[in-house]
């Protein structure tokens, strides 16, 4: 299939197009999408049901494709190419949806099981409050500020820097190291409160 080239009047192949695009002139690129998005969709549609996530998938497809264009050899089958990067992306959509629903199928176990007592619940709410009020207390200043502006005032990163004179990056790093170390500190402060 050749779409028209409205420049030359000439109609171009996949292989010309993918050749357009590699050296530069990605507006092409949306020649390509055109002729292929149908059967894209038709592939990933018959897997997925869901018309959201299909249409998420399809676009991760043309993503990917053109992130990869360079790996295409040229003369072979574009269509076949790309449903093989259609075929991958259904399944790793397959999979992490997986890992999400087992993880939030083990979150709502947890969840019912602590709120089946609602005093043990309430117990327990506050047990956790009273271990990260302990936690935040035991912080440097700059992580305990840190964390203050960024889950306490919803500051975004940029303000954050430059309210603590850092940079963005910087403050990412040193709020993930915190959280890691808060994480523990509550799990040793819970774990120090059912031994008692």
């Amino acid at each position: 299939m050749a779409i028209k080239n409205l420049q030359t009047g000439c109609d171009l192949t996949t292989d010309e197009l993918v050749r357009l695009v590699r050296g530069g002139d990605i507006g092409h690129y949306e020649g390509i999408v055109s002729r292929y998005q149908g059967e894209i969709l038709r592939i990933v549609s018959c897997t997925l049901y869901d018309r959201s996530q299909t249409e998420d998938v399809v676009q991760q497809v043309f993503v990917n494709a053109f992130l990869h264009l360079a790996d295409f050899e040229l003369d072979r089958d574009f269509g076949a190419w790309l449903r093989t990067i259609a075929r991958n992306a259904v399944r790793e959509h397959l999979r992490n949806n997986a890992r999400y629903e087992r993880r939030l199928k083990v979150y709502a176990e947890l969840v019912s099981q602590r709120w089946e007592d609602d005093e043990r619940a309430i117990e327990f709410e506050e047990s956790v409050q009273q271990a990260l009020h302990d936690c935040m207390q035991r912080l440097p200043h700059q992580a305990a500020r840190a964390i203050r502006l960024r889950y306490q005032e919803a500051l975004d990163f940029s303000t954050m820097a430059a309210r603590m004179n850092t940079t963005a990056g910087a403050l990412r790093n040193l709020l993930s190291r915190v959280r890691v170390q808060l994480r523990e500190c509550i799990e040793r402060g819970l774990a120090r409160q059912s031994d008692s």
